[in-house]
Parts: C-alpha cells; sequence; structure tokens
C-alpha cells in the first residue's frame, strides 16, 4: 500500500504537474531564462538541478543512514519522517503564487518533497527481506509495483482531467495547486496504512543509546567494513553493478521518452499523456504476469526475459517513423481555392486548417513576407508560389502544406526538417524498412506506434523493477537490510547520470535515434554481467551472515 501511496508524487508530481507548473511559474517571472553564478539558465535547467541536487543528497545519506538503522529499532520512524517531510512540502507548494517569488517558492518545496519521496524509497525497500520470505519476494515486490501503477494512475486520470476541463477558466491555477495538494494529501492519507500496519524490524544488534558523533563514527566504521567485505558478497556486488548498467538503460529511456515523441516524432502532447495512463494499468498486469514467470521459471531467469524486451523496445523506439501525409486534411497548412461567386475573396486562397501552435508560427520562413498564417486568413494565386517556395528553401522546415483547387491544385511541400523525412541518422535504414514493411501497409501513424510502443513498455517495466528488487533481497542479510538498501538506492541514482550524458553525448554529435540505439548497449552489457550473479551463492552468503549474527547476539 505504501506503493499506492507514493506513486502518486512519482506520476502526477514528478512526472506530469510539477514541471510544467514550475516552467510557466519561472517564465512569468524570470522570462525564458535567468542568470544564475554567472550562466543564463532556463526552466527546463533549473529543475533538472532541483531533482540532481535532491537525489544527491538521499543518493550520499542513505548508506550512513542505512547503517544506523540497522543498529536501532528506527525504520518506521524513518519512514514516518520522510513520508511525513515529503508530503507537508507537496502541500505547502500550493501557496506559491501568494509569495514574492512563486517559482523559487515552489522550487524549494519540491526539493523537500523529493528528498522525502526519494529517502522514503530507501526506507521502504529496506522492510521487504524483512516482511517476506524469501519463497514469495517476487509475489510481494511484484504486488507493490502493481498496486502503485494502479493507484498512481487512477490520480493521475482524475488530475488530467479536471485540469484539462478548467485550463481555460479563471480558475485554472488554482486547480492545478488543489491537484498538487492532494498528491500529498493522498501519499501521506494511504501510507498511514503501511506505517500503522507493518510491524517495526526486529534488530540482532541493537544499541540502547548512542551519543550522535558517536553513532555517526560507528556508522562510517561499519560502512568501511561493509565495504572491505566486497569479497565475501562478491555476488551482490556484481549483481550491483549489472543492475546501475541496466537500470540506466531502462530509466535513460523512460527520461528522454517524452522528449524525442515530441521533438523528434511529432506526437502531440495529448497522445502522450495518453500514452503516459495507459502504460500505468499495463504496467500493473505486467508486474504480475512476470511475478507468475519468476514461479515458473526463477527470478533470475524472469528478469532477463524482461530485460530482452526492454532491448526489443529500444529497437522499437528507434523504428517508430511518422507517415509522410498522404490525404489533403493531414498536412500542417491547408490552402483551398475560393470559387463561391458571391465571396469577396472569390479566385483566392483560404487557409483552412493550421495544426502549427502560434510561437512556432513565428519561426517560421515567411514571418517577413506575410506575418503569421492563421485560419480564414486569403492569399492571392501570385502569393501561393512565394510562399511555397520560402517553406521549401527552409532547411529547417519540419511542417507540410496542401493546395486543394485552383491554379495551383495538388501543389505539396513537406519540409526538409518534416518527421517523415528519415536521411540523418546512420539507423534511419531501421526505421525506414520497418514502415515499409508494417506501418505504412497498415497506414498507423506514429502515434499509433507510440502507443504500441507504450503497452510494449508496461508490460516489462513493472517486472522489471519488482524483480530487481526482489532478487536484491534474496541476496541481502536481513540484519543489513537497511545499508545494502541504501546502496542499491544509491545504484539506483547513480544510473540517472551516465545513460542520461551518454545520450546528450551522442545526440549532439550525431542525432537523437542513433542515442536511443546506443542505449541498447548498456541493457545488453547488464544482462551479460546478469549471467555471472550466481543467485544461489547469493542467498547462501546472506544466510550465512544471519546465522553469524544471530550466534553472536545469543552470546551477548
Amino acid at each position: 500500500m505504501y506503493d499506492w501511496a507514493n506513486s502518486a508524487f512519482a506520476t502526477s508530481g514528478v512526472a506530469a504537474i510539477f514541471p510544467a507548473y514550475f516552467v510557466v511559474l519561472f517564465q512569468q517571472s524570470l522570462g525564458d531564462d535567468t542568470s544564475f553564478f554567472g550562466r543564463e539558465l532556463n526552466a527546463t535547467a533549473m529543475w533538472s538541478f532541483g531533482i540532481a541536487f535532491s537525489t544527491i543528497i538521499v543518493a550520499f545519506s542513505s548508506p550512513v543512514i542505512g547503517v544506523i538503522a540497522d543498529r536501532f529499532a528506527i525504520k518506521k520512524t524513518l519512514l514516518w519522517i520522510y513520508t511525513g517531510v515529503g508530503s507537508l512540502a507537496t502541500v505547502l507548494s500550493f501557496f506559491s503564487v501568494y509569495t514574492g517569488n512563486p517559482w523559487a517558492w515552489l522550487f524549494a518545496f519540491f526539493v523537500l518533497a523529493n528528498i522525502g519521496f526519494a529517502g522514503s524509497i530507501v526506507i521502504y525497500n529496506s522492510f521487504l527481506p524483512n516482511v517476506s520470505p524469501n519463497k514469495i519476494l517476487d509475489d510481494v515486490s511484484s504486488r507493490g509495483f502493481a498496486y502503485g501503477y494502479v493507484g498512481g494512475g487512477i490520480l493521475l486520470l482524475v488530475h488530467l482531467a479536471a485540469i484539462s476541463l478548467t485550463s481555460e477558466m479563471d480558475i485554472a491555477d488554482l486547480v492545478t495547486r488543489l491537484c498538487i495538494v492532494s498528491i500529498g494529501v493522498w501519499w501521506f492519507g494511504w501510507a498511514l496504512w503501511t506505517l500503522k500496519i507493518v510491524p517495526e524490524p526486529i534488530v540482532t544488534r541493537s544499541i540502547e543509546s548512542m551519543r550522535i558523533h558517536h553513532t555517526l563514527s560507528m556508522a562510517f566504521r561499519e560502512l568501511r567494513t561493509t565495504l572491505g567485505q566486497v569479497k565475501r558478497f562478491k555476488v551482490l556486488s556484481l549483481y550491483l553493478i549489472a543492475y546501475l548498467l541496466f537500470n540506466d538503460g531502462i530509466q535513460t529511456v523512460m527520461a528522454i521518452a517524452g522528449a524525442f515523441a515530441a521533438d523528434t516524432l511529432g506526437i502531440p502532447l495529448l497522445w502522450i499523456m495518453l500514452t503516459l495512463l495507459i502504460i500505468q494499468f499495463v504496467a500493473a498486469f505486467g508486474s504480475m504476469a512476470f511475478s507468475w514467470l519468476s514461479r515458473l521459471l526463477d527470478t533470475k531467469k524472469a528478469l532477463t526475459l524482461s530485460l530482452f524486451g526492454w532491448s526489443f523496445i529500444v529497437l522499437f523506439g528507434v523504428a517508430i517513423a511518422p507517415l509522410a501525409p498522404q490525404e489533403h486534411n493531414e498536412h500542417d497548412f491547408q490552402l483551398e481555392y475560393d470559387t463561391e461567386p458571391s465571396s469577396p475573396h472569390a479566385g483566392n486562397y483560404r487557409v483552412t486548417h493550421v495544426s502549427v501552435a502560434d510561437e512556432e508560427n513565428e519561426e517560421l520562413p515567411w514571418i517577413e513576407a506575410f506575418g503569421d498564417i492563421s485560419e480564414g486568413q486569403h492569399f492571392i494565386s501570385s502569393d501561393i508560389v512565394t510562399l511555397t517556395a520560402l517553406a521549401a528553401m527552409d532547411e529547417d522546415f519540419r511542417y507540410s502544406i496542401s493546395v486543394l483547387g485552383g491554379p495551383h491544385d495538388g501543389m505539396v511541400i513537406i519540409g526538409s526538417g518534416h518527421s517523415s523525412i528519415l536521411e540523418e541518422s546512420p539507423l534511419d535504414w531501421w526505421p525506414a524498412l520497418i514502415r515499409d514493411l508494417i506501418w505504412s501497409p497498415l497506414s498507423l501513424q506514429a502515434h499509433y506506434q507510440w502507443v504500441l510502443l507504450g503497452v510494449s513498455v508496461g508490460l516489462v517495466m513493472g517486472g522489471s523493477q519488482a524483480l530487481a528488487r526482489s532478487l536484491f533481497a534474496q541476496m541481502t542479510p536481513r540484519h543489513k537490510s537497511m545499508e545494502f538498501f541504501s546502496f542499491f538506492g544509491f545504484a539506483g541514482r547513480a544510473s540517472s547520470v551516465v545513460g542520461p550524458l551518454m545520450f546528450a553525448v551522442i545526440a549532439t554529435m550525431f542525432d537523437t535515434r542513433l542515442a536511443i540505439g546506443s542505449i541498447l548497449i548498456l541493457i545488453v552489457v547488464g544482462v551479460i554481467m546478469l549471467r555471472w550473479v550466481n543467485v544461489d551463492e547469493g542467498v547462501l552468503v546472506a544466510e550465512e551472515e544471519n546465522e553469524k549474527i544471530g550466534r553472536l547476539s545469543a552470546d551477548v
């Protein structure tokens, strides 16, 4: 139920509402960018800095806190603190517009909320080996993720409906902030179930009291000891490296998917949001399906199968290729010849459709000659030649124009930068091949291809996350669960660095399709390393460690 609770923050908060609302407040206060320590930062860069800052705090503090939590019976207390801080900070974000710097208020409380969220995940995961025997770890972990996807999906659906219905009203800002409040209330309210029901794990090496500086010294000593025992926990260490690699690939794909869909494929925001909703509910089914597979095979084989699924998804993502518009009504700019005798514009061309945002229209090549082009605008016949010529000469023009009727009937311009043009990437042969073999014969437009990709992601996403967690839990000594899951959390946070950096470098040097294709390397190398992980040996070492500590505690 804690997955059900905190998924509201992950889905509605981090993925949907918080970043979009922050961009609005930032640009209203500071414009497109601002100077920060001599650097020009836009809203997206500032938001990324906030995520990185909060993540780093949790990543580096968790191992120390983890050691302390394994020696004192304070896991539930820590979960209370992280959950309370995170949910309260989320609720307090509501008051941003009543301050002198709304964007700064929202930014500060989001950072606090994200620290609470990330920190609580580390604590919460460490409960897993304490509340479940090894034989049902996969089922318990998968059930948690399944509940989380459904809970987060339900609240996201409510939020999208509320925001969409009020987007043109005066209360739009209030509704958006109330949605943020509901995230905090949902998170804390449902978390009470976990906080009330789940018992405090038994501490076998408990310490009654210790001064703070002695406690910290003890924590660092324990960490050095654990790190010095890498050879003893070599299976677990190897698995952490494999996890860092394949999780890096997975997290990178999920992080850049939205931008790739909008910028490279030209998929409308509505379809991206719809796909996000579909993923949530499909992932719930996928989590339980892979739990069944783990019983049929075993955890490692089922996890490997899910990673093969992710490899397919990367290839699928690269293969998505928008179809070139065929019919007149499929083009971005549609102009039709006016033949109505009584019309004052008879003999001219009227713009009947424009599927370009106003701010994008302002950047098009004809701005100086014609100004913004809007529906209902008329052009004389000679202007059509000029307009289409300007579009054809612009190498960055990424839209299409269709002219119907009159002397220029059938004239079509598809810009060099149109999403259907595949001429720049070394991998363009792949989407071109799949388009010729599958997409074009089925007349399957890019947004439908994207939904199919989303369904595929949902099927493997829950399984890969749940089984990765339960496999780690199987090889973790119970008395060191918090400490070891701190390293697990650290690996998860660290995996948010290498993949995106690799993607950014390759995308800058080449293009986004090749950058996405390169992510496949991380997943494949992670799968190869996973083959070397001897799970039985890792479980045996964990059991021996538990028995060893049990004997020491009995002697004391």
